[in-house]
């Protein structure tokens, strides 16, 4: 009997500290989340992938000049996604390229030295003055928390070498240059 009494005081002492073989009952609640993902997007399209400028005389590249303008349009349709918000619905333009007399010219590398293309956002043949794209350059879809409406943006691409300083040491050879639209919220 005394065994069994300091059994049960060693457990007792065991449990009160609380590191006992004996517990008590285990409560859990669950909580579960749900929300819904809106993937809020527009269709980019170009009216046409590549854009030939064709060949171009060296002779032709004068400061000052976009030469062998060419239009291509980016077209921004089907748009879905939930209006409100203060993001900004946008397309991002990007591309290599270095500014050369002040003008932005897209140029992949390899291509020949100080030429490249020239982008204007224009509905008519642009002049060598209106201002360019550049690389991250931004064109606003909608008003902040809106869903773009479908829409048609117009832009001539051509050759230049800049001003007078570029112009001067025109090298002959390949020009190319990539450009990336993206769509995003900003």
């Amino acid at each position: 009997m005394r065994s069994a009494q300091r059994y049960l005081k060693a457990v007792l002492a065991v449990v009160l500290a609380g590191g006992g073989a004996v517990s008590a009952p285990v409560q859990a609640v669950t909580l579960d989340f749900s929300a819904v993902l809106t993937n809020g997007t527009c269709t980019l399209s170009l009216d046409r992938s590549t854009l030939p400028l064709g060949v171009i005389a060296k002779s032709q590249l004068r400061p000052n000049q976009l030469v062998a303008p060419q239009p291509f349009t980016l077209s921004v349709q089907d748009c879905t996604g939930s209006a409100g918000g203060s993001l900004k619905p946008v397309v991002t333009i990007a591309g290599t390229g270095t500014t050369q007399d002040g003008k932005w010219l897209f140029r992949n590398a390899g291509s020949a030295a100080n030429t490249g293309i020239l982008v204007i956002q224009s509905a008519t043949v642009p002049d060598y003055s209106q201002p360019e794209v550049k690389n991250n350059s931004v064109l606003s879809l909608a008003n902040p928390g809106q869903i773009p409406v479908n829409q048609a943006f117009t832009f001539y691409a051509g050759a230049s070498c800049g001003g007078s300083t570029g112009c001067a040491t025109v090298a002959t050879g390949d020009v190319t240059a990539t450009l990336m639209f993206t769509f995003l919220y900003q």
